[in-house]
């Protein structure tokens, strides 16, 4: 924990201009690490920042990012690749934008019972390069190709799974057909023996286990340790004529951040989740800490643009693949120039955070992937103290 604000004492100034649009929907997808949004609900977080919010469930993430787009939504949290996507003009109509992050960890991959039978008979602990080796056993043994789910084409899910496999010399387009399914349907698919593994964010992977469907063979964060993933979309010109309810906006997820950044506030926020109905499955079957979700300010909610250089990195990588594949004439340069500090808000994070007097870090980049211990990152007021990020464990 990087903090010990009184978070009840944090508020924005009286002279902080008034919102433009008080009155928000923000859309959601019934999973833990969205969990930001319910406490700053149910905990008036938004109340107090002047704003009248509603939460909206819904069924996709393409859903998710169409509605955001046209209005249907003012803001949704969502995988961080849609959001650069979107800038690179793939999938979406208008560009859309980011102040903050909302955490980091909290997926997983998930194989059917009966192939986690075949990986694993004698029920030994997997890391990231013993799956991969029984997966890749596992593939010379059989001629059709095996079926993998993630929730998004440019989520860090698929994303994680894809790294995963050619780090292990696994190909991830050979005898292996990628699928995408919205993460509270991974369940009933796999159920059905329409999907053989996926990988998609908690709790879908315990409850998955739970309900003896499949088993968790990886934890996402034996993948990259404390990676990224969701963020706060909003489109540009949303953006640019509500700056303050942005603003607003950040402030309220901010506090629920700082709430959630304790263990026992964390659990009791996931069983919220319950309790109000925004996830329609039981959670008291499982290990709410399987996940390591982590909401740690400002280190898990800062918008980096070293993170957003990976997404987008994956994001042109796979449509190169797509463009030579199908012989486009895509033009593979303005793929590789999203305009990463015009997508990613650092200076709308740093304002908001500056007025709650939030530690901030110097830089709006840092190195990912490379510290296998917690290190010492420089701050505004001090030292930010960042957890361990390797990839492979």
């Amino acid at each position: 924990m990087n903090t010990s604000t009184n978070i009840h004492n944090m508020h924005l100034p009286d002279s902080f201009p008034p919102a433009e649009k008080r009155s928000l929907t923000i859309g959601f997808i019934p999973l833990l690490d969205c969990v930001p949004v319910f406490v700053a609900k149910e905990l008036g977080f938004f109340e107090e920042m002047g704003l009248d919010v509603t939460l909206s469930r819904e069924s996709s993430w393409a859903s998710i990012r169409d509605k955001v787009q046209f209005g249907l939504l003012d803001a949704a949290p969502m995988p961080a690749g849609i959001v650069l996507a979107s800038a690179m003009k793939l999938g979406a109509t208008q560009p859309m934008v980011t102040a903050m992050g909302l955490g980091l960890n909290g997926n997983a991959i998930t194989v059917s019972a009966k192939l986690w039978q075949q990986l694993n008979p004698e029920g030994k602990k997997f890391n990231s390069q013993s799956a991969a080796e029984a997966l890749k056993a596992y593939l010379t043994t059989v001629e059709g190709p095996i079926n993998i789910a993630s929730v998004h084409t440019y989520s860090t899910h698929h994303f994680l799974l894809r790294e995963w496999l050619t780090h292990f010399n696994i190909d991830p387009d050979n005898k292996i057909k990628q699928h995408v399914v919205p993460p509270p349907h991974m369940i009933n698919v796999m159920q059905r023996g329409s999907i053989d593994i996926f990988c998609a964010g908690e709790p879908w992977n315990s409850l998955a286990q739970a309900q003896q469907v499949g088993h968790t063979l990886l934890s996402g964060h034996q993948i990259w340790e404390n990676a990224p993933d969701k963020v706060l979309g909003v489109t540009r010109r949303w953006h640019e004529a509500n700056p303050a309810s942005h603003q607003r906006l950040v402030a309220a997820l901010l506090k629920a951040c700082l709430w959630l950044d304790n263990h026992e506030n964390k659990i009791a926020g996931f069983r919220l989740l319950n309790k109000h109905g925004y996830i329609d499955a039981d959670l008291s079957s499982i290990d709410l800490d399987f996940g390591r979700h982590c909401f740690t300010v400002s280190e898990a909610t800062f918008p980096w643009l070293s993170q957003a250089q990976w997404f987008t990195g994956h994001i042109s990588a796979l449509n190169e693949k797509a463009s030579a594949k199908e012989h486009s004439s895509v033009n593979q340069s303005t793929l590789h120039q999203a305009p990463l500090t015009a997508t990613y808000l650092t200076d709308t994070y740093r304002s908001v955070a500056e007025q709650l007097n939030i530690n901030l870090p110097t830089k709006n980049t840092k190195e990912e992937g490379a510290h296998a211990e917690h290190w010492q990152l420089p701050g505004t007021k001090h030292n930010i103290s960042m957890r361990p990020d390797m990839k492979f464990k």
